[in-house]
């Protein structure tokens, strides 16, 4: 009874211990973006290199998932208003039959972006790896980043813990199916992001650099 006890003791202690790590880490990454989450009309005078759009799902049929199609109706908002000359699409095309930027880059065409003006990485398998590739592949300084409210302190941090002045404007709909779990998991994802980026974790892949002065056909893959 008495080791039963203990150890009991022993799973409250690093039961509480990782509750405020979690807590901890979470109100860093806030703290340390809140003000630079901005609207469409603040984003138009930062002087930014480029919109940096983050992926998100796919329909089986090579739509858009609707997360998606909101961050690209932001990104397209901005463009329009001359928030950045480029757009940056970064996603999961990890799979030959699953290709995120590949519906991104042609919802931006279809809706009168030209293909010259869309980079594409395709290595953009989570959050701090489009952060990461940003900056290492493609050198961006200062950056617009779109994606969902809910998300963007932490991709923002992201941004911030590679060197990259970054401001956020946050896609329309908030509140998607599955979002109370989304939410959740998005609190331990910050964390593991504060914790990756202490460390320098490395992402899936690296490669050489890329120009955002030449030709964007280039990173059509």
């Amino acid at each position: 009874m008495r080791a039963l006890r203990g150890l009991i003791r022993l799973a409250i202690t690093l039961a509480v211990i990782a509750a405020i790590i979690v807590a901890g880490t979470n109100i860093y990454v806030w703290q340390r973006t809140k003000d630079q989450m901005v609207s469409l009309t603040e984003a138009k005078d930062k002087n930014a290199q480029v919109i940096l759009v983050l992926g998100a799902g796919v329909n089986p049929n090579g739509l858009p998932s609707p997360m998606l199609t909101h961050r690209l109706q932001t990104a397209l908002n901005l463009y329009q208003a001359g928030a950045a000359k480029k757009i940056l699409i970064s996603g999961d095309h990890g799979q030959v039959h699953y290709d995120e930027t590949k519906a991104m880059r042609q919802w931006l065409m279809k809706h009168g972006v030209s293909d010259q003006v869309i980079y594409t990485d395709h290595a953009g398998f989570s959050t701090y790896e489009s952060a990461y590739r940003a900056e290492a592949i493609f050198s961006v300084q200062r950056a617009i980043v779109v994606t969902q409210p809910y998300h963007l302190p932490r991709a923002l941090y992201d941004c911030q813990s590679r060197g990259i002045e970054a401001w956020g404007v946050g896609a329309a709909g908030n509140a998607y199916w599955g979002q109370t779990e989304r939410n959740l998991r998005e609190y331990l994802a910050r964390t593991k992001d504060v914790a990756w980026a202490i460390t320098d974790q490395k992402p899936t892949y690296l490669g050489p650099k890329i120009s955002l002065d030449g030709p964007a056909s280039a990173t059509n893959g």
